[in-house]
């Protein structure tokens, strides 16, 4: 099991584990912010699934195959149904489900592409499991927390809902355990104190908890240290080949120059690291709804400002058209701190007459929300 997620592992081994014994239809749907495991976790579940169960395994990536005939086409190929023509890749694969010998476990990465205006080919495929009677099981991945529920109500209403699985972002502790694992297993390079560790674990837990942060830093701190070790022992190996003319004091024997200090060198990294467009995407949903909300407000007018009453209504609306739960108290004003923090907005004023306004580009607040299916939603609102 992966460290960090031994319980989501369990739970979700567990579920899958006796769907197959029991030859029931099983369909699971796997959320989590950008970086919490999600992918890493449910693949190496279903390789231990494989130990003890006879399955063929399909992974499609979303990202790159978004249509129905692209979906039903690479499944066909991976399970070694060749040459199939597109106009009758659905019924190949009906006769596939129906005739294979053994169960197949369709694994879909980053559903929400699927989306957009292609939400009856999601709900055909969370019905596939119920539809061929435990022949076929179906995983989804995404960043969305509750896409099936936003997008797809007909699965809940005609009880096809699949079981959900939430991770949340690593935790400090974990990112320390995650981080000293990575080290351990690369015992040929440079090492960090435990200190330099639990800074960074820190520092990435209390912005997005995404490990992929943490071992981008890390990694980044090891080159650093390492060139510098270099760079030190080329000097050094330079000087006793050379000796220093008699005017100049070479060093005394034994002296050498200073290590990096990692824990200054994690600090700077680290906020490079946040400073990239890239790192700057990673909101939370509900800052991204909001965002989302105050674009669809004040990117046609001349100031791009209005006030936190006006942006919370219009928030609570968008969340009552997406059918998700609006945050209230304390958690409103964190995402507020957020957006602030990211540099997408500015506030002036106090309490409930505070002015928001928006100061980042639209492409790269688009881009920071990271969701094409959401903007999309909110676009089409009248606020």
């Amino acid at each position: 099991m992966l460290t960090g997620r031994e319980s989501e592992s369990a739970a979700l081994f567990m579920l899958l584990d006796d769907g197959l014994k029991a030859k029931k239809p099983i369909s699971a749907y796997v959320s989590g912010e950008p970086g919490t495991g999600k992918t890493l976790t449910t693949k190496a579940v279903l390789k231990s699934l494989k130990v003890k169960h006879q399955f063929d395994y399909v992974y499609i990536s979303c990202v790159a195959t978004n249509k129905k005939a692209d979906v039903e086409k690479k499944i066909l190929n991976d399970l070694d149904v060749k040459n199939v023509k597109t106009a009758t890749c659905a019924i190949q694969l009906h006769k596939l489900f129906n005739s294979h010998a053994k169960p197949i476990v369709i694994l879909l990465d980053e559903v929400d592409h699927l989306v957009v205006r292609r939400n009856a080919l999601l709900c055909s495929v969370f019905k596939w499991p119920e539809q061929y009677k435990g022949r076929v099981v179906v995983i989804g991945i995404a960043n969305s927390l509750d896409l099936t529920k936003r997008q797809l109500p007909q699965l809940q209403a005609a009880g096809f809902e699949p079981t959900v699985f939430s991770f949340r972002p690593y935790t400090k502790d974990q990112i320390v355990s995650i981080v000293k694992e990575y080290l351990s297993k690369n015992p040929e390079t440079t090492t960090l104190d435990d200190r330099s560790i639990d800074l960074c674990a820190r520092k990435v837990s209390s912005q997005t908890g995404d490990i992929r942060t943490a071992l981008n830093v890390t990694a980044k701190v090891l080159r650093e240290i390492q060139d510098e070790e270099e760079e030190r022992e080329a000097e050094e190996s330079e000087n006793r080949r050379s000796p220093p003319p008699g005017n100049l004091r070479a060093k005394p024997t034994g002296l050498s120059t200073p290590k990096k200090n990692s824990m200054k060198a994690v600090i700077r990294v680290f906020n490079e690291v946040q400073s990239s467009p890239a790192s700057r995407s990673e909101l939370p949903y509900h800052s991204k709804v909001l965002l989302g909300t105050l674009m669809r407000l004040v990117c046609n007018t001349k100031t791009m400002a209005t006030t936190r009453i006006k942006l919370m209504a219009g928030y609570e609306k968008v969340c009552q058209q997406l059918k998700i739960t609006a945050m209230t108290g304390n958690d409103r004003l964190n995402m507020l701190d957020n957006l602030e923090t990211y540099s997408i907005i500015k506030r002036t004023g106090t309490k409930a007459a505070e002015k928001i306004t928006f100061i980042d580009e639209v492409g790269q607040a688009r881009a920071k929300i990271c969701d094409a299916a959401l903007i999309a939603s909110i676009d089409e609102l009248t606020l």
